[in-house]
This record gives C-alpha cells, sequence and structure tokens, in this order.
C-alpha cells in the first residue's frame, strides 16, 4: 500500500468522525498530488504548474524545514531533481551549482552546503530553487539557506520545458544590502607580503571586502600584491608616502609626500587616489585643503599593534562594533590575520556585512567628499 491509499483512508476517518468537509486536492489528469496536503504539522509555501511538464510542490513544516514534491503533469509520477536533468549533465549541473552557492554564501557556509543532502526543490517559471535543510555550520545561521538558480545557467542540463529571462542577475554574497548590517575593514601599513596575501584570501572566502592604506616605501617594491588588492574587489587609499606625522609636517612637505604617494598610485592603476589616512590618525584642520582627498580615520581601534592576541582582538570587536564603523586593523600582524579568519564568520552570523570604506558610504548613502573628515558611516 502507497502513501495515496493512507491519505484517503485518513480522509474518510476524518470525515466519519469529525464531520469534516474538505476541498479536493486539485487534479490532473484524474490523480491527486502532494501527499501534505492535509497534513496540519505542514504549510503549503508555494504551488507552481510549469508549462505541460511538472508540477511543483513547496511545504515547510512546524520545524521550518522545507520540504517539496515535484510530480510529472500527465501521470502523476513522482520525480526527484534527477529525474529533471540529462543523465549525461547531471555532473555538469553539480558543478554549476557548486559554482553559484561560493558566489552567493562565504566558505564556511558553502563548504557544507555543497554536501548537503537534505535538500528541497522549488520549480518556477524561469528558476530552480533549492531550500538546504538540517545542516550544521558554525558558527550557526539564523537565516533560511537558499539558492535561486536562473534557467540560463542550468539551460542546457534540463530535460523539460521552461522560460528563459532574457536578462537575470545571479545571487551574490558581494550584493550588499540594508536589510543587514554593514561595516567597513580597515588595514593600515600595507602591503605586508604574505601577511596580505593571506588576508586577501580570507576576505575573498567570506565575500567581504576591505580597504587598505599603503605605505608609498612598502608600496613600491610590492605592486604586485597592490594588483592582487584591486582584483579582489578592494580598496587602496594612501597612508603617506614614508608614515610621516602630518602635524609635523609644513604645507611643503605635506604636498610633497602626497604628489609622491599618487604618482606612484597613477603609475600602477592610471587614476589618482581618492581615500587617505594619515599615520596616527594625525593631522592640522589647516591641511584639509591642501591636498584633493579625503581623510579616513576610524570609529572601532583595535589596538591590534599593542594586543597582538588573535582572541582579544575578535571578542573586542564582538563586544563593540556598531553598523556603521569604520574599523582599524594592520595587516602587519599575524594575530591580526587569525583573528580576521575567525571573526569575520562569526560576524556573517550575526548579521554584517563586511565591505570597503566607499561601498559602506555608498550603500549608507553618503557621499564621499574631498577636504572632508570621516570616522563612520552611521
Amino acid at each position: 500500500m502507497n502513501k495515496v491509499f493512507y491519505l484517503k483512508l485518513l480522509i474518510v476517518i476524518l470525515i466519519i468522525l469529525n464531520g469534516v468537509s474538505f476541498t479536493k486536492l486539485s487534479t490532473l489528469s484524474n490523480s491527486e498530488y502532494c501527499y501534505y496536503e492535509f497534513d496540519n504539522n505542514y504549510i503549503l509555501v508555494e504551488k507552481n504548474i510549469i508549462g505541460s511538464s511538472v508540477v511543483s510542490f513547496l511545504y515547510k513544516d512546524n520545524l521550518d524545514n522545507y520540504i517539496s514534491e515535484i510530480y510529472d503533469y500527465k501521470s502523476s509520477k513522482l520525480l526527484s531533481i534527477t529525474d529533471l536533468i540529462k543523465e549525461d549533465k547531471i555532473d555538469d549541473y553539480n558543478k554549476k551549482i557548486e559554482e553559484l552557492l561560493y558566489l552567493k554564501y562565504p566558505k564556511f557556509i558553502s563548504d557544507v552546503l555543497i554536501n548537503n543532502t537534505d535538500n528541497s526543490y522549488l520549480l518556477r517559471d524561469n528558476e530552480l530553487v533549492i531550500y538546504f535543510n538540517n545542516y550544521d555550520i558554525t558558527p550557526s545561521i539564523n537565516e533560511v539557506l537558499y539558492l535561486k538558480v536562473n534557467y540560463n545557467e542550468i539551460k542546457d542540463y534540463l530535460n523539460f520545458t521552461f522560460l528563459l529571462d532574457s536578462t537575470y542577475e545571479n545571487e551574490s554574497g558581494y550584493n550588499y544590502t540594508n536589510a543587514k548590517r554593514a561595516v567597513a575593514f580597515t588595514f593600515d601599513d600595507s602591503p605586508n607580503n604574505l601577511k596580505t596575501t593571506r588576508l586577501l584570501q580570507i576576505l575573498k572566502d567570506n565575500l567581504s571586502h576591505a580597504t587598505f592604506f599603503i605605505v608609498g616605501e612598502k608600496a613600491i617594491n610590492n605592486k604586485d600584491i597592490l594588483y592582487s588588492i584591486k582584483s579582489y574587489g578592494n580598496e587602496i587609499g594612501s597612508h603617506s608616502y614614508k608614515h610621516q606625522n602630518y602635524k609635523k609636517l609644513s604645507k611643503e612637505e605635506l604636498e610633497e609626500d602626497y604628489l609622491k604617494m599618487n604618482n606612484l598610485y597613477q603609475s600602477i592603476f592610471h587614476t589618482n587616489l581618492k581615500l587617505l589616512r594619515p599615520p596616527y590618525g594625525s593631522y592640522k584642520d589647516s591641511q584639509l585643503n591642501l591636498i584633493n582627498t579625503s581623510f579616513i580615520l576610524w570609529s572601532l581601534d583595535t589596538e591590534d599593534w599593542k594586543h597582538r592576541y588573535s582572541d582579544y582582538i575578535v571578542n573586542y570587536v564582538i563586544d563593540n562594533i556598531k553598523d556603521g564603523d569604520i574599523i582599524l586593523f594592520h595587516d602587519s600582524y599575524t594575530s591580526t590575520i587569525d583573528a580576521i579568519e575567525e571573526l569575520l564568520p562569526i560576524l556573517y552570523s550575526k548579521g554584517y556585512q563586511v565591505m570597503s570604506v566607499s561601498e559602506l558610504a555608498n550603500l549608507k548613502g553618503y557621499t564621499i567628499e574631498n577636504n572632508q573628515v570621516y570616522h563612520n558611516f552611521s
């Protein structure tokens, strides 16, 4: 005996014992659909009929797990996701899902979801939506994890009739949103060879960006690292050419330092520097109008140069972070890089996005102007 028999038996019992009246399930080809229709533990989320091929149901149970069933439109045969994929294209399909998953979620999440076996599938006219259930991710994530896959991405792998959008955009963790809190990570005294290179990979793995305030004397022989900083989607600002205290510089010395720094940047990226962080955060108000740049300070200083313990840095940030903060680090210390590796997944789990200064300003509706000082974008 199958599920349909038990479903019918349950309906008869309900009618006899409780006088229950009900609406018959939607039928196609005289067949009944979805075994969860009369179970009070499930709520129908969405039902779609795709062309003349398939019917797709998505339910949510009382534990907020998603449950799906897909049927052949004519025969009422229950289908698995592999039934909808050409047999010789399953590997290609899986690779594409993996690619899109790592585009949307940080590595610590995607590494788990890519091997998750308890998934639910919803078909729409133009996309497949995959819901992930019963996963074990650390730190724990308090959100529904799902992936929208436009049929354009997998059109060569499917064996049913579907629609194709003329334009579409894949979900990306770099599509920052005001629906979540946001902060800017900044790193002074950069670049620092292998430490900076490791930091760039950590940022990439967590779909985060940062602003690197570089020192000219260190950068001139490390142009390859500067290219990597930019190619990973991060931002570069000036931290002076010789890391001098601006308060101790004359007008001419300040202008010379900035010109030398800007010429270096122009020689590499063919554009002017837009952001500057004075060493030690030290400057005179009279200097603001001497050079065409904005002064970027901070609202949260980790003092990682003094507290060279990753646990201290992680706990300090978690205890003090606020939406709109500009946070000061240095990529000079292994303890800082270790802290960033631990901190980024924790911040994601707490609903934070980590980005560059300019991305944060843009997200919060600020225009960064020359000759102005910024501590945060709250």
